[in-house]
């Protein structure tokens, strides 16, 4: 029984990785054949570059969830965060945004944004979903603590 819950598990890791660089690499497309006007690259630090890396790393454990939405999720989040990594690794932290929604005043973007923010709001709600099927395993414990302490209190005043 634990051998097949680990391949269900191995099966979404690897689920989440394919579509994680299958949209890096989308995005490292689009980069590549739409030019970039020189104001909408957008220039990133040391910082903003290893917070993007541990991303990557926290968001694998959600894999061992038992759901599809939140490894679609996760995997297009990772996609994202990893399609703009490989860009300002290759460009100096510059990150090109050929994406352009008007003029130097307007807003510039890239596929990666998109899938960021898309994976963002899909992994939310799939979230919501997992924690409202398994409430029943999450809040036993914590409930059960604060009833005992709000008991304790009550009965020392």
């Amino acid at each position: 029984m634990g051998r097949g819950k680990n391949a269900a598990w191995v099966e979404r890791l690897l689920t989440l990785l394919l579509i994680a660089f299958v949209l890096a690499l989308a995005d490292q497309y689009v980069k590549l054949e739409i030019p970039t006007p020189a104001w909408a690259d957008h220039h990133r630090s040391l910082l903003w570059f290893l917070a993007s890396c541990a991303l990557l790393l926290l968001v694998l454990p959600l894999s061992r969830l038992p759901s599809n939405s939140v490894t679609a999720g996760a995997g297009v989040f990772s996609g994202g965060v990893l399609g703009n990594l490989i860009s300002a690794a290759a460009n100096g932290f510059v990150v090109p945004n050929p994406l352009v929604i008007g003029t130097t005043t307007g807003v510039a973007f890239n596929l990666a944004d998109t899938f960021v923010l898309a994976g963002n709001l899909m992994l939310v709600g799939s979230l919501i979903v997992v924690t409202l099927r398994f409430r029943d395993r999450l809040g036993r414990h914590a409930v059960e603590r604060a009833v005992r302490q709000r008991i304790r209190r009550r009965d020392a005043a």
